[in-house]
């Protein structure tokens, strides 16, 4: 039996384009920042998420009388900063679900974007010596203080002051914590293979009786950044409780 000419093409054709869709699927996926500067840990090579982490974890936190009479009085329908289209805090920020975030890194900057209401955070690097480096503002997002970065070894330090007064947590069984404008954080973020993880120290003299620490991890993700477009006349919220 004679195979015909036509039979063969389309044989191939197939092949082809088998072969093609295989090597989609199992091609490794493109770098979604350029690699960073000798000496810096690689935090850009993907996108990353919340979801699928693992748990958010926060050390024993006691809050002060003036603290308490704060948290006792947060109402989500007028105190939640989402309602204006701003963060909360970077802890609000970063425990946002279902949103990415992207690192690119470079040698004179760190710069963080945000999905969530499309937050760009284009920190210059410092000298942890240096007793008044040079801080980022971000526009419109008051709540978020002034943040300086540098890194010590594999972790990047953001450290961040002079925050407007209001709630750094507005969601789930957290909700109206306080955060005074004495507020300190210092973020440190490292990588751990598919995982990044943000450690966070917070002092609050105002509201709370000690510092204390939260752990948020997040996964590597290859799906892109999209814009949140969040509008105040649209926003809308519900009950954390």
């Amino acid at each position: 039996m004679m195979r015909s000419p036509t039979s063969s093409l389309v044989v191939v054709l197939m092949l082809t384009s088998t072969v093609s869709a295989f090597a989609q699927v199992n091609a490794a996926p493109s770098r979604k920042g350029p690699v960073p500067p000798p000496g810096q840990p690689d935090l850009s090579d993907v996108n990353w998420i919340l979801n699928g982490g693992g748990p958010t974890v926060f050390s024993a936190w006691t809050l002060t009388p003036d603290g308490k009479r704060r948290m006792d009085a947060y109402d989500f329908k007028t105190d939640d900063p989402a309602y204006s289209c701003t963060a909360a805090s970077w802890t609000r920020a970063w425990l946002n679900p279902n949103a990415l975030v992207h690192i690119t890194q470079g040698p004179d900057f760190v710069r963080l974007q945000h999905e969530f209401m499309d937050i760009d955070r284009r920190i210059p690097l410092s000298n942890p010596r240096d007793p008044n480096p040079k801080r980022l503002r971000i526009p419109r997002h008051p709540q978020l203080g002034a943040s300086a970065a540098w890194y010590e070894g594999n972790v990047l330090t953001i450290d961040t002051i002079d925050v407007a007064a209001g709630y750094m947590e507005t969601i789930a069984e957290r909700a109206g914590m306080p955060q005074s404008a004495r507020m300190h954080t210092v973020e440190r973020v490292h990588r751990e293979g598919d995982r990044l993880v943000i450690e966070t120290t917070y002092v609050d003299p105002v509201n709370y009786q000690s510092p204390f620490v939260s752990t948020i991890r997040y996964l590597k993700n290859d799906w892109d950044l999209m814009e949140y477009g969040c509008i105040p006349e649209e926003a809308a919220i519900t009950s954390p409780r």
